[in-house]
């Protein structure tokens, strides 16, 4: 981390108040690098991406899904761009794209927490981690919540309605969710990872 920590504080000029606000929450200095890595990173694509300077994007929010608040899916004040972003440990994706998208990296989780993380999936889901050998359930955990957390950034969702639905699945390839592209992207050591692209339009 730190390489990509001390580069990344270097460029923090380019972020704007809220986000330094919300790096200097962290108690953890790791975890602050790697917040500020993160949006530092989105910044950087997303500029080259619309031709601006970085520090020029400015970021709004649509309202929650779940309680209507101005906590929603983020978006870029003029431009019809979409993005995805996403951290886990000293693992970070960016997603740009011309529709709705959503990225999303989890850690492979200890073995006392699959169960108390699978009791929130679709019954589908539950049932296929139960019936597969206890060592090949955390990565089959990692595996389904990556998918299901980009499928709902995706939508806009998020987990403001729970994590039942979309049902995608545990196996070794993503179950096919109406309206979405669903892959899963190249693993990272102890991490798993899934890119959603809207193929219909207006539901996001």
């Amino acid at each position: 981390m730190s390489e990509a920590a001390a580069p990344a504080r270097a460029l923090a000029s380019v972020l704007d108040d809220d986000e330094r606000d919300r790096t200097a929450r962290f108690r953890s200095p790791v975890d602050a690098d790697r917040h500020r890595v993160a949006h530092v990173l989105l910044r950087l694509a997303l500029g080259r991406h619309v031709g601006e300077p970085p520090e020029r994007l400015v970021f709004l929010r649509r309202a929650c899904a779940g309680c209507g608040g101005p906590h929603g899916k983020p978006y870029l004040r003029g431009h019809d761009v979409h993005f995805s972003l996403s951290h886990s440990g000293d693992r970070a994706l960016v997603a740009v794209a011309p529709v709705p998208v959503g990225v999303d990296v989890e850690a492979v989780p200890a073995d006392a927490a699959v169960r108390d993380v699978a009791s929130v999936l679709h019954p589908r889901e539950r049932a296929e981690l139960d019936a597969l050998p206890a060592a090949a359930r955390p990565a089959a955990l990692a595996r389904c919540w990556s998918r299901k957390e980009a499928a709902l950034k995706a939508t806009g969702t998020g987990l403001a309605l729970g994590a039942a639905e979309p049902y995608v699945g545990t196996a070794a390839r993503p179950a096919p969710v109406p309206g979405i592209r669903l892959v899963d992207l190249p693993p990272f050591e102890g991490h798993a990872a899934a890119l959603a692209l809207l193929t219909r339009p207006g539901t996001a």
